[in-house]
């Protein structure tokens, strides 16, 4: 049992994943053309609705169904697995990582599928950064029992962008865990999701990591 486990989030905490969207939807539109390109992520938004999940693989799936052109899902599984998540990395996210690393265990604790999620970790850099320590749940805040079987400690910290992952983690852990915010994209500056309790410890962006030591990671409010 390690002393200090630090659960960090993917999308929107190290890796800018609305600019990924917005690259995505470019490269679709460039490989499949305007209508078909919408009509992608019309399903991908109806696989998202129906599993509250971000399932890629599910998406290829039902898209190729109704594809009348037998080549569309080749070009779609080509644009997806080249894509270049490794330049969305947010700048400080492995400095921060190696500074996580020098006194505590960092992992990614991440939401999504299990395939095409773990690919865009491992070709973001990522998993190679947290030295191969990746989770991925379909709803993490409701896979605590597992991620303290896999990596047991004394506490926890969590550093993710969504409020409501803040506020399930707390409600689970207790004063296990200590809770830091990130404001980073899309779900962190809309005041709709702001009706939880504050995080523990709130910081502007990755980079607000570097300054925070285990005395900060190892306490809670609660």
């Amino acid at each position: 049992m390690t002393d200090l486990v630090v659960l960090l989030d993917v999308d929107n905490t190290l890796l800018d994943n609305d600019l990924v969207r917005t690259g995505l939807e470019q490269e679709l539109s460039g490989v499949l053309g305007r209508g078909q390109a919408s009509r992608f992520w019309e399903i991908y938004e109806q696989v998202r609705a129906e599993t509250d999940l971000v399932n890629f693989p599910e998406t290829m799936e039902r898209f190729g169904q109704e594809c009348p052109d037998t080549g569309c899902l080749s070009r779609v599984s080509a644009t997806l697995y080249a894509f270049p998540f490794d330049r969305y990395v947010f700048p400080e996210s492995l400095s921060a990582i190696r500074h996580v690393a020098s006194f505590a265990t960092p992992v990614i604790l991440s939401d999504g599928d299990q395939l095409f999620q773990r690919y865009k970790i491992r070709a973001a850099g990522l998993e190679e950064a947290v030295g191969g320590n990746v989770l991925v749940y379909v709803h993490k805040e409701q896979s605590t029992g597992d991620i303290c079987k896999r990596f047991p400690a004394t506490h926890y910290a969590i550093v993710d962008d969504k409020t409501w992952i803040h506020a399930a983690m707390k409600a689970a852990m207790g004063e296990q865990i200590t809770t830091v915010m990130v404001c980073q994209g899309q779900y962190a500056h809309d005041p709709a999701h702001h009706s939880f309790p504050e995080a523990d410890l709130t910081i502007e962006g990755i980079g607000g990591l570097l300054a925070l030591g285990p005395e900060w990671l190892n306490a809670s409010r609660a």
